[in-house]
């Protein structure tokens, strides 16, 4: 797969816009030697009056905007969420700087390898560079020279080869930029890379940094609250690289102290910020996924949990009580030694036996290094319960995902405590236990969705059933010990993960095989500067040591997905998964704390926020501008008085700006509503509730008749399915004839697509979507051949699909009236309302039956204990249950009848009925299908044919001896007019 870039998000081009502009021809000077980057003139009034502008453009709040100066150099900062393209935007940044200003030599920071790997991959990677060169049109290429640490050698010592190429590299060579990437670790301290001197130099310079300073080289920095101005690494590029400006890009920016005492006040460090894209903007744009944080619920309920962290010899055992809250608590205890020393609820429970790596219990319980267990009697394995949560998300999200007509990749993300409880050892006597228990409950899982699925997802079931069958291949680590390691399959899990993303975001190999990894373990190296967009799941099996921004830690999974062609999907509104243990329970509320905190306060109130909130006060906006006046809050210009903001915003919290609803969500607080099931009602709906779950197969009539369905699978072949798929050019060529350039369209020229199939493949793929036989499909294009030329170059993707979808629309328009329905001879199974055995389940969760809710207590004829409803014909549906001649009804769980189509999908009604006459003589069952639209005409064709197929299934009910009227309500139909049509027939 190759990753689509988009050069025209409003979001990525604003922020890199906002840096060339501001600078102007007028502030670049010609360069003195060939090596160095043309001049920047600090000319402080005029690059100020820039700055303001651009702030003004880019809408940068008010109270950053006090925070613009000029030093010795220039220094501009660019603010951007955690997965909205930081490095998309400093990779153009310096495309634009090179093709206004003539700008080549860029230095780019980073803080750590993880970083470093990622930029680097962005940079140097095929589709970077077609993506800047020919669709944004730079036609220019980065040279990415990556700085890494060496040891000096014995004799002639020369200049790190990256650095003479970087100093060395010319201005008159327009097609290229010069990138030095590096690491912060190589920027002074101890390391000695750049400040040695060497025997042999370039351009005069013996002293890589020397070289470097004469570039006059423009420093990008990424993640500039991990270089704090006070650190080493930050004072020698300031001293000793000289940069002309210093571009800082990221989603967190040091905080700082300003004066003394009791004026002492802390506030971000920003200087000259052109570009303010906080977390809530991010969220609410939808430039990244929301959040759906989750914890796991201890059996006991306490807060509280023990953690195995060494094993000393086979003689002893260090735990750590871990409680919310509270300080956690180390013990050392030995064989024969009671767990209840440690918790007193484990009184009972004694150490049997202590091996290399494990424990064993007197329940009979094993315990290993590096797990984690819940203090109640039944030690069970917090981080088993963490990973059966993750798991569960996981399938949820993928199933979807593959469902897709372009396939998502879905990928989940596990931090863990310690790297030998997921890696083996030669020490180690068994397997690890996290990897163990992973691979255990992942095939556990496996298991139980298999069988869940339908005909229509036979692709996913093979995906499953190949994991299943490698499970070793499925999941990867990465931890800071394998950058080290000589273990040839650890390079190569690492390798995958961190430069060859392209491949973990495959669902195939190539081969043809399925690439089946997709679950990653790490210890905290891949928290910041790595990223994949198809992280749908994290689970910290960890605590984070510390009080991180919360938004980094979940920074790994929020940009948005993309499919299996490489394209971004920015329509939709996704959300990642975070599992976490009970320690992190307030995360949610710490994480809508930090977004909100990072907000400007507005500082200049609108005539529209006055009158929004004056409504909601049931107050006249003119008194509450008057207020706000009179307590000297705003001015007469509504400017926020800064001395009064912070009373101000305590007063009227109106007037901040938050987080959309829903954006961040703790499944903890929201869970999932039940319903109750009356008994007593569903005991009269039984005998319908179980006829209508019965299982039927569809049987196509009369279509091998007199060859019908050969003759018009040979109609569908002359209906322009073998084709060849072409691609286009268009073409603008500069035309300077005039007074002014102007552009002509000239010739385009156009490509054939050519992706053959085998002719066995082009008959199975067929097949496989079709369920038309093989041998059937290959004697109508023997029949079809006879009078058509059919080249091998015909049987190709294009064919194949062509034949599928003319083949699904004539089923719709053809089939009518040649099928029919036959019970199976098969015991019922679960079903969403009842068990296995036929009764009735005590409640079901809300979302199958509605979405929506009624307050008040549903009528006693209906089936549940609450309104819920989706759509509002539904509603009225509901409501009417006063009907006299309705014995029971209900509302049929979403998708829980699964009726055989002609289309292919299966098909579920909405209501059901038990009605009867007036007179009480007769009862009747009624299935209603509910359609929101004026008119039959309204509805799509494949709708219609599921209905026409619903209405033969519901008659051969009534044959087989069962009567069901099955009747469809439009929206200006009234259940009562359908009920009184049914009971006068």
């Amino acid at each position: 797969m190759e990753i689509i870039l988009k050069n025209d998000l409003p979001h990525q081009v604003k922020a890199y816009q906002a840096i060339a502009d501001v600078f102007t021809p007028e502030l670049i000077e010609k360069n003195t030697f060939y090596y160095q980057n043309p001049t920047l003139v600090l000319d402080r009034p005029a690059i100020m009056t820039q700055i303001a502008k651009v702030q003004k453009e880019t809408d940068v709040p008010h109270e950053f905007k006090s925070l613009n100066e000029i030093g010795s150099y220039l220094n501009l900062d660019i603010k951007m969420e955690t997965g909205t393209g930081k490095t998309y935007v400093y990779t153009a940044a310096m495309f634009e700087l090179h093709k206004r200003y003539g700008i080549n030599k860029f230095i780019v920071a980073v803080p750590t390898l993880a970083i470093k790997a990622g930029a680097k991959q962005f940079m140097q990677d095929g589709y970077t560079t077609r993506h800047f060169k020919d669709q944004c049109g730079y036609r220019t290429e980065l040279d990415v020279l990556v700085l890494e640490a060496t040891k000096k050698k014995k004799g002639k010592n020369f200049f790190p080869s990256v650095i003479r190429e970087f100093v060395a590299g010319s201005s008159q060579n327009t097609n290229k930029i010069y990138v030095l990437l590096t690491n912060m670790s190589l920027l002074g301290g101890t390391s000695k890379l750049l400040t040695d001197t060497y025997d042999y130099g370039v351009e005069g310079f013996y002293k890589p940094v020397e070289g470097i300073k004469a570039t006059q080289p423009f420093v990008i920095i990424d993640e500039p609250h991990r270089f704090n101005k006070s650190q080493k690494a930050y004072e020698f590029i300031e001293k000793n690289i000289c940069p002309q400006a210093i571009i800082r890009f990221g989603a967190t920016f040091p905080d700082i102290e300003i004066g003394k005492g009791k004026a002492k006040v802390k506030r971000k460090d920003y200087q000259n910020l052109l570009y303010d894209l906080n977390s809530f903007q991010a969220f609410n744009l939808n430039l990244i996924k929301g959040i759906a944080k989750e914890h796991f619920e201890p059996i006991s309920q306490k807060q509280e949990k023990i953690k195995i962290t060494r094993i000393q010899s086979k003689l002893a055992v260090h735990l750590q009580l871990i409680k919310k809250d509270d300080p956690t608590k180390t013990f050392e205890l030995k064989k024969g030694d009671s767990l209840g020393l440690v918790a007193s609820d484990l009184d009972g429970i004694v150490i049997d036996a202590i091996t290399n790596s494990t424990i064993e219990l007197s329940n009979g319980q094993t315990k290993s290094t590096g797990e984690e267990f819940s203090t109640d009697i039944y030690s069970s394995s917090y981080q088993e319960s963490m990973i059966r949560l993750a798991l569960e998300r996981h399938f949820n999200t993928e199933r979807a995902n593959f469902s897709r007509n372009n396939k998502v990749k879905t990928l989940a993300l596990f931090f863990i405590d310690d790297i030998y409880s997921y890696r083996t050892t030669e020490a180690q006597e068994k397997q690890p236990y996290l990897k163990e228990t992973f691979e255990r409950l992942l095939a556990e899982k496996i298991d139980t969705i298999l069988p869940e699925l339908n005909e229509q997802e036979k692709e996913y079931k093979a995906y499953l059933q190949a994991t299943k069958a490698d499970l070793n291949a499925s999941h990867a680590g990465y931890f800071s010990q394998d950058n080290s390691s000589s273990d040839d399959a650890i390079a190569q899990e690492v390798q995958e993960i961190l430069f060859e993303k392209k491949k973990l975001l495959s669902i195939k190999n190539k081969e043809g095989g399925y690439n089946t990894r997709r679950f990653l373990f790490s210890k905290w190296t891949l928290k910041e500067g790595w990223d994949n967009p198809n992280v749908f799941t994290i689970a910290k099996l960890r605590s984070s040591g510390s009080e991180n921004s919360k938004i980094q830690e979940v920074g790994r999974g929020l940009r948005l997905p993309v499919d299996e062609f490489g394209n971004r999907i920015s329509n939709e509104e996704f959300k990642l998964n975070y599992i976490i243990d009970f320690t992190d329970a307030d995360f949610a509320e710490k994480l809508i704390s930090e977004i909100n905190a990072d907000l400007p306060k507005g500082f200049v109130i609108t005539d529209e926020q006055i009158a929004d909130i004056a409504q909601k006060r049931n107050m006249d906006a003119d008194d509450l501008f008057v207020e706000l006046l009179t307590k000297k809050f705003i001015d007469r210009n509504k400017n926020i008085k800064t001395e009064n903001s912070v009373a101000f915003f305590n007063e009227y919290p109106e007037f901040t700006v938050g987080l959309q609803q829903g954006k961040i969500e703790d499944r903890n607080k929201k869970k999932e509503q039940k319903i109750t099931v009356r008994k007593a009602v569903f005991d009269e709906l039984k005998t319908l509730w179980q006829k209508i779950n019965s299982k039927y197969i569809l049987h196509y009539e009369k279509v091998e008749e007199d060859n019908f369905l050969l003759n018009e699978v040979v109609n569908l072949c002359q209906q322009g399915v073998f084709a060849d798929m072409y691609i286009a050019s268009s073409r603008s060529e500069l035309n300077t004839t005039g007074s002014v350039a102007t552009l002509n369209e000239g010739s385009g020229v156009q490509f054939k697509v050519n992706k053959p199939l085998k002719y066995s493949e082009f008959l199975k793929r067929i097949n496989r979507q079709t369920n038309l036989s093989i041998q059937l499909l290959h004697n109508a294009l023997v029949i079809y051949s006879e009078n058509n030329t059919l080249t091998p170059e015909k049987f190709n993707e294009y064919s194949a699909s062509n034949f599928v979808k003319q083949f699904s629309d004539w089923k719709v328009e053809k089939l009518n009236g040649r099928f029919s329905y036959s019970k199976a001879n098969l015991p019922l199974k679960a079903t969403t309302l009842t068990y296995a055995d036929g009764t009735v389940k005590s409640e079901i969760t809300q979302g199958i039956i509605g979405t929506k809710l009624i307050e008040g207590t549903p009528s006693d004829k209906y089936l549940y204990d609450v309104y819920a409803f989706d759509s509002p014909l539904e509603k009225e549906n509901i409501l009417a249950g006063d009907i006299q001649e309705i014995i029971v009804y209900g509302k049929i769980p979403k998708n829980s009848i699964a009726i055989p189509t002609i289309t292919g999908q299966s098909y579920s009604p909405d209501f059901m009925y038990v009605v009867k006459k007036a007179n009480g003589d007769k009862i009747l069952n009624v299935i209603v299908e509910t359609k929101d639209v004026e008119d039959q005409s309204t509805l799509r064709v494949i709708e219609q044919a599921k209905i026409n197929s619903a209405k033969t299934f519901f008659n051969q009910l009534t044959i087989d001896g069962y009567k069901v009227e099955f009747k469809e309500q439009l929206k200006n139909n009234k259940i009562k007019q359908i009920i009184d049509e049914v009971i006068s027939t």
